[in-house]
């Protein structure tokens, strides 16, 4: 399988989070938002992209990791990195995910 053109990375924390009553964003966290980001991601941009969530507090440490905090350390979470650089920071949803790879595909032609 070749190497994705873009890697996109959800970074969250679920400790933090206080529960939401009313519509809050997607919780990427859950089996279904993020799997449906998934399929999508996939069904749209095939191996040219690549979706991963990492849970800040539940990650192995590595270096990799090391610097993803650093990164995004005063950033509200999540955070939706691609290729290792910040895109949104915040609440965000599927849609604005796609336009995110979307572009970064279109840039790097």
């Amino acid at each position: 399988m070749p190497e994705p053109r873009i890697r996109i990375t959800i970074v969250d924390d679920t400790s933090g989070r206080e529960t939401c009553e009313g519509n809050c964003g997607v919780d990427w966290s859950s089996p279904e938002a993020f799997g449906e980001a998934l399929q999508k991601v996939a069904e749209r941009f095939g191996d040219r992209a690549r979706l991963a969530y990492v849970d800040l507090p539940n990650a192995r440490q590595t270096r990799n990791l090391a610097a993803i905090k650093r990164r995004i350390e005063e950033m509200p979470l999540p955070v939706l990195l691609a290729n290792g650089k910040p895109r949104i920071a915040g609440e965000f949803d599927t849609r604005q995910l796609m336009d995110v790879i979307e572009a970064d595909l279109e840039e790097n032609l």
